[in-house]
């Protein structure tokens, strides 16, 4: 393979930590009052975006190693990479959605840590089907 092919899944592994600890942070810190929201919104548009060009990059090495006759084909690994991407966007337009009463999270905060579980979950999961396709099985 050549060398283009291993930074994908180096990006995705980067965007896999960032998922967990943003999602981490939401569970322990977010029901804290004075916790600032701009923070989990920044971390949220981190995520966003290695998201998205996590699904770009990986779209561009897929598309080069057909031009070699290399392609690799993994089942279910570009719509779960659309399915994060787009659990990631609901969660930074949840982030921006204000509460109705000063000192409390708006009902769509409420569940952002747990879109963020959701997303990093299929990012293992085609991580796991990655390392599978590897591995040969």
């Amino acid at each position: 393979m050549p060398w283009y092919g291993y930074i994908h899944p180096l990006l995705a592994l980067i965007t896999l930590a960032h998922g967990i600890r943003t999602a981490r942070v939401g569970m322990n810190k977010v029901l804290d009052w004075d916790y600032p929201l701009r923070r989990q919104r920044n971390r949220s548009i981190v995520f966003l975006l290695l998201c998205v060009g996590n699904l770009v990059l990986g779209f561009s090495v897929n598309v080069l190693l057909r031009g070699q006759d290399a392609a690799v084909h993994l089942t279910m690994h570009l719509p779960l990479a659309v399915a994060v991407t787009v659990l990631a966007v609901v969660a930074v337009i949840c982030t921006f959605i204000r509460p109705k009463r000063l000192g409390e999270l708006s009902g769509p905060m409420r569940i952002h840590h747990w879109l963020l579980i959701v997303a990093s979950v299929m990012v293992l999961t085609m991580a796991l089907t990655g390392l599978l396709r590897v591995l040969g099985i």
